[in-house]
């Protein structure tokens, strides 16, 4: 991966499991995921491609500069259209327009395509699709780009499956409702509290794309489940190995108590837990604005609520990072060093970006509870009903 190039990738790489997770519109979703990843390499356009079981054939869901001539060419086959994709492997070609596996070579000739490169698009370990680049010039990828791609084709496969999953349940709390001659209530958004969001700033390039694998990888642990104490506990276990710090804790906030409750907590002592939950009021509120929030010498700093605890507890550096999701500060991430420490410019970007994907996570997590919590109540009620 050039290293001119690695903010821009690490930068879309933080921004599409945002989006997809937070995302209302999976069309949107895959449309944005095409163009980004066409304007991230520089190439001519990309396109998007799902399997259809019943006709064997590539559909076209998604596709970013590409002519509605060449879209129209015709459909793909499943079993003539560089098949080793579906096997799970990334395949580039150059010269396209004179290889076998293409189906449509005049078409592309008259696009003006060279090289196309093949990624599969998986859910759980499934291929259910294709993520095809195309450039316009003989192109080679570097090892690291194809990782690069595969990761947001990998993304894209979580956003369809994701989707599907809540569509099945929600259509199903919706029949219930249906059977029972009650309407669904509407979707209620959480209130609109506008703050000030952290900036993106450009990080190392030398270490771009070490924290793309990490982002990558933890992302990866944090969709793995939809249980949301388990996707907290997740985050805090994988930030502590990764920062190599003495504890990190996520709180949540509570809209009518104020306070920060805990949520999960790794390497803090059951006394220091037990102190008290912070205020968001008086526990280093500007992260509750949104921004991150460095405090190297916890025995002098009066934005601490427990500075005595806190410094009992062996705690010397605090970094506070506020947990985003949809325009919202829903809690706040938190990592305790026993040195006096001061995080970088980089690690605070990082740290930044795996705040704001696990604050989607969290939320997503919790309303798909929701919604199977709901579809097993209402589901008890009509049997009940109808007995």
């Amino acid at each position: 991966m050039p290293q001119a190039n690695t903010n821009e990738y690490f930068r879309l790489f933080f921004e599409t499991p945002q989006a997809i997770l937070s995302a209302r519109n999976l069309q949107e979703t895959l449309d944005s995921l095409v163009q980004r990843t066409v304007s991230a390499l520089v190439i001519k356009a990309g396109g998007l491609r799902l399997i259809d079981e019943r006709s064997h054939c590539l559909e076209q869901v998604a596709a970013f500069g590409l002519s509605d001539t060449y879209l129209e060419k015709g459909a793909l086959n499943t079993d003539q259209s560089i098949p080793e994709v579906l096997e799970g492997r990334p395949v580039c070609i150059q010269n396209a327009y004179n290889d076998p596996r293409i189906q449509y070579p005049d078409a592309m000739r008259t696009e003006g395509i060279n090289t196309i490169l093949s990624v599969p698009v998986i859910a759980g370990e499934k291929v259910i699709g294709v993520l095809r680049l195309y450039s316009a010039e003989v192109r080679d990828y570097t090892d690291e780009e194809i990782e690069f791609i595969s990761a947001l084709a990998e993304m894209g496969g979580l956003a369809i499956a994701n989707a599907q999953l809540h569509q099945s349940d929600g259509d199903k709390l919706a029949s219930l409702f249906d059977e029972m001659g009650v309407e669904l209530p509407a979707d209620v958004e959480s209130s609109t509290q506008q703050f000030d969001t952290c900036a993106f700033l450009p990080v190392d390039p030398l270490k771009g794309l070490g924290y793309f694998r990490t982002l990558h990888e933890v992302t990866q642990a944090i969709l793995s489940t939809h249980e949301s104490k388990q996707v907290m506990q997740l985050i805090v276990d994988k930030v502590i190995g990764i920062m190599q710090v003495k504890a990190s804790a996520l709180r949540l906030r509570n809209e009518t108590t104020h306070e920060l409750e805990l949520i999960v907590a790794t390497g803090l002592s059951a006394k220091f837990l037990a102190k008290g939950q912070p205020h968001t009021d008086q526990s280093i509120s500007e992260t509750l604005a949104g921004k991150a929030v460095q405090i190297t010498d916890t025995a002098n700093d009066p934005r601490l609520e427990y500075p005595l605890e806190t410094v009992a507890e062996g705690i010397s550096s605090i970094l506070s990072l506020p947990i985003v999701a949809r325009q919202r500060v829903v809690g706040v991430l938190r990592i305790y060093s026993a040195e006096e420490r001061q995080f970088t410019q980089d690690e605070i970007t990082f740290l930044t970006a795996l705040a704001g994907i696990s604050g989607v996570a969290i939320m997503n997590a919790r309303y798909y509870e929701a919604t199977r919590n709901d579809l097993s109540f209402w589901t008890a009620t009509l049997g009940y009903m109808q007995d």
